[in-house]
């Protein structure tokens, strides 16, 4: 998709659910983050923590930019693990709100 394949209307409700999904997950990683350290106790578990930020960093980064040729994956990926509802995708195309559905369930 391109930019020319989205109204304005549909940039906004994309680009809001697309930015209040990144703000979940990085709230929850900060939530997730906060009992994995009460759990540090070993050089080994120092090394899992920096395995497990390694993974959600690049989780994240894949993610971060608005990118019309991937966006409705990544909204998809964000509806799917819970980042954002679907309510947040009204105004969306019907068509791309379907593909958005279709995607999220595998």
């Amino acid at each position: 998709m391109t930019p020319a394949d989205w109204s304005s209307q549909e940039e906004h409700v994309a680009r809001q659910a697309f930015n209040n999904g990144r703000q979940r997950s990085i709230e929850s990683l900060i939530s997730t983050l906060q009992g994995k350290c009460q759990e540090l106790s070993t050089d080994e578990s120092v090394w899992n923590m920096h395995d497990f930020l390694s993974t959600e960093r690049h989780i994240f980064e894949g993610r971060s930019e608005f990118d019309y040729g991937n966006i409705l994956f990544t909204l998809a990926e964000l509806l799917k693990q819970q980042l954002i509802t679907l309510d947040e995708l009204n105004g969306l195309d019907p068509k791309k709100l379907a593909k958005i559905k279709a995607m999220s369930m595998f």
